[in-house]
């Protein structure tokens, strides 16, 4: 089982992360590059986030009544481990294609390991057992910026390359 598929098990099993009627972050088909391995680990990240915000906000956590800030921690270590996979993924992808950018984009990866470190590292130090808004728009704007940006940079390279279907 792909690592991408045994978190959205996990998150189906969760009560914490059960399928919420409103959306933090929606999934949306623009934002599929062509290239199904990044696509789909962008997609398993965006609903991880999205069940993350949803269940770990402010009006979530005062609805069902305080839990242990180690849940939650716990959901942003698995969102961390999913992103330095994928991370590893695409660097790995960028190496076999010598993709010229590689160089920049694995110090992007570098960037935003850190800025998401430092972001856990606060929420931590709070301990708290939920998500303030300016915690969540930093998630989505970390998330974002580099899908937006230097992923579709890459799928655009590797597009022309000819190259879509990596497993």
């Amino acid at each position: 089982m792909s690592e991408a598929k045994s978190v959205y098990a996990a998150l189906t099993e969760s009560p914490f992360l059960n399928r919420p009627a409103t959306r933090f972050l929606r999934w949306r088909n623009e934002w599929c590059f062509g290239i199904h391995v990044l696509d789909n680990d962008h997609r398993a990240m965006a609903e991880l986030l999205d069940r993350i915000a949803v269940g770990f906000g402010e009006e979530a956590v005062n609805a069902r009544g305080s839990e242990s800030p180690s849940e939650l921690q716990h959901w942003l270590r698995v969102l961390g481990d999913q992103a330095r996979m994928h991370f590893a993924r695409e660097e790995a992808l960028m190496r076999t294609v010598d993709y010229p950018d590689l160089f920049e984009h694995r110090r992007e990866h570098a960037m935003l390991l850190a800025e998401y470190t430092a972001m856990v590292r606060d929420i931590v130090a709070r301990q708290t057992d939920h998500l303030e808004q300016q915690d969540l728009e930093a998630l989505k704007h970390w998330f974002l910026g580099h899908l937006l940006y230097m992923d579709k940079r890459l799928a655009g390279y590797l597009n022309e390359a000819g190259i879509q279907s990596v497993h």
